[in-house]
């Protein structure tokens, strides 16, 4: 997994940024009704030795006719504020939180595709994005300028900050986000993006670009992603794939 690949810092950055990022969906969209003892059930669920009890406990809830939207913003939503208190408050060690929220993580992915996604362009539309603390960016301009000569319309947003993309990409209308790395370096501040970008816009599909796809290919694979180029002909090939299914 990729919490065994980076250390232990970046680790903890990552595990911070998915209760961060759940904890404002929640607040952003409005929870639905929950009692605390379900979502402390599922607190449990997550910790559990069970490597499925979180996703049971989620399944479960879906099959009693929970919306994907309470599932997602009340319950995991939920679970991240509960565990991210009971970490500051020295009731699980920091073991127990990287667990919880890997095991969350990978439920919430799994849950992404459930998202309706609606389009209401006919053009073809994406935001393509650099790496936070990227300095060379002429690949990913001139991937922008290959595109929009192929009639897509393209924002590209680069020289950001991490909560900045964040933020412009939620509050845009992006259903496919490109994001360009320069190299294996970028692999810690790449994931944290992957990570907030899910959990902020479960509704966006990711495609990767950059020699980071050679230099760091198992790390890469470990975020599965909906797509990785390695050239700018595929990256069009694939993104029209998904632009035309959508659209369709």
């Amino acid at each position: 997994m990729l919490k065994s690949r980076l250390p232990e810092s970046a680790v903890e950055t990552l595990a911070r940024e998915v209760l961060r990022r759940f904890t404002d969906r929640e607040r952003e969209i409005g929870a639905y009704a929950a009692h605390t003892e379900d979502i402390e059930a599922l607190c449990h669920a997550l910790l559990s030795e069970d490597d499925n009890a979180g996703a049971q406990f989620i399944a479960d809830l879906r099959l009693d006719g929970a919306t994907i939207e309470a599932t997602y913003v009340t319950y995991l939503a939920g679970a991240a504020r509960m565990m991210g208190d009971w970490w500051s408050d020295d009731r699980i060690p920091f073991t127990s939180t990287i667990l919880g929220t890997t095991r969350m993580y990978a439920i919430m992915r799994a849950l992404t595709h459930q998202f309706p996604t609606s389009y209401s362009a006919t053009t073809r539309m994406a935001t393509f994005v650099s790496v936070p603390g990227e300095t060379h960016v002429l690949g990913i301009r001139m991937a922008a300028d290959l595109f929009r000569n192929k009639g897509w319309e393209i924002d590209l947003l680069t020289h950001k900050s991490h909560d900045e993309l964040v933020d412009i990409i939620a509050a845009s209308e992006a259903s496919i986000v490109g994001i360009s790395a320069a190299g294996a370096q970028s692999v810690e501040p790449l994931s944290r993006l992957v990570v907030a970008l899910r959990i902020s816009n479960p509704r966006v599909r990711i495609f990767l670009g950059g020699n980071i796809v050679d230099e760091a290919k198992h790390d890469v694979a470990l975020l599965c992603l909906d797509g990785v180029m390695t050239n700018v002909d595929d990256a069009i090939a694939a993104m029209s794939v998904f632009s035309d299914a959508a659209n369709s």
